[in-house]
């Protein structure tokens, strides 16, 4: 995934934040325990979130353990672990870290095969770290690395097609997180409701990866559904006036909330338990603060030293 999916920390009681941090570690803990320790840099906010909303549709039981951080010795984290003899918790961990290695994977492939030379050769070397990761990820979860590998040969072709259309493009991944979803609970009304969440998260994500990659992709003569949607080709090889880019970015933003307001419904209907208020703010939250950095602030670029 992207890293788009993550909680708006201003807007979250501190317990709620430490909570979210220990399932990060544990998730980390897990990569590292299950599929070796070169597979922690696949660590993502996006897996994080799986993870929690897997642990509260199976009502997982936690607690939380003080241990030295697994890449920094030196470092005390607070970890939630599974509880003695509740192996969902474990499965949950397990899963998301599986998870966390095939998305990973299949970015850095794409990665070889789209990106400029000196992002091609780092893709390559990572990509030959995780080989081994990837072959037991698979094993383990085989109908999980299909889906993934659907999703990626669905995208190609969305993205190759003679007629380009930007709810094609989103489809796959869209598609992806639903079954994804629609997995972690065996109740017809939640599946249901998981099914939702997850086709409107993955769309969601899909649209905002490509709007903020927009003005990126025009500049460097590279795909993006929006260049195509908003006649943006004839500025290819160059940098999008302000005027323009302002507009297509204001475009983008309604796209992407007419996806909110869709997922907004599963949302409500989620099923209680102990991450409530985690999922609620990554959800109501996290995601439209996500959109705002991006498409009005900036944040990225800014961080990153390039001119607005």
């Amino acid at each position: 995934m992207f890293g788009y999916v993550r909680p708006f920390r201003g807007e979250m009681l501190v317990k709620e934040y430490e909570a979210y941090k220990a399932v990060y570690c544990g998730l980390c803990d897990a990569l590292g325990k299950h599929y070796g320790r070169f597979s922690r840099f696949a660590l993502s906010y996006d897996c994080t979130f799986y993870a929690i909303l897997a642990m509260q549709i199976r009502s997982a039981r936690l607690c939380a353990e003080k241990k030295c951080c697994t890449c920094n010795p030196l470092k005390k984290c607070t970890y939630l672990c599974p509880a003695e003899g509740d192996g969902s918790a474990a499965e949950c961990y397990r899963k998301a870290a599986a998870l966390c290695v095939i998305m990973t994977v299949y970015k850095l492939r794409d990665n070889m095969e789209d990106e400029g030379l000196l992002k091609r050769i780092d893709a390559r070397f990572l990509h030959g770290l995780t080989k081994g990761a990837m072959k037991k990820a698979s094993r383990d979860f085989p109908e999980m690395a299909e889906a993934v590998r659907k999703m990626t040969e669905d995208q190609r072709a969305a993205e190759t097609a003679e007629t380009v259309s930007v709810d094609r493009c989103a489809a796959p991944t869209a598609e992806l997180l639903e079954t994804l979803f629609t997995d972690l609970s065996t109740d017809g009304g939640e599946r249901r409701v998981l099914g939702q969440l997850g086709y409107f998260l993955g769309r969601w994500v899909y649209l905002m990866d490509a709007s903020d990659d927009l003005a990126k992709d025009v500049e460097q003569g590279r795909f993006n559904p929006f260049a195509e949607r908003l006649g943006l080709a004839k500025y290819r090889g160059q940098a999008l006036p302000e005027d323009v880019r302002k507009a297509a970015e204001a475009e983008c933003n309604a796209v992407l909330n007419g996806t909110l307001a869709r997922m907004g419904s599963a949302v409500s209907l989620l099923p209680g338990g102990q991450f409530t208020g985690i999922l609620e703010n990554i959800l109501k939250l996290g995601l439209p603060e996500i959109q705002r950095e991006i498409l009005f602030l900036h944040v990225k670029e800014k961080r990153n030293g390039r001119s607005v």
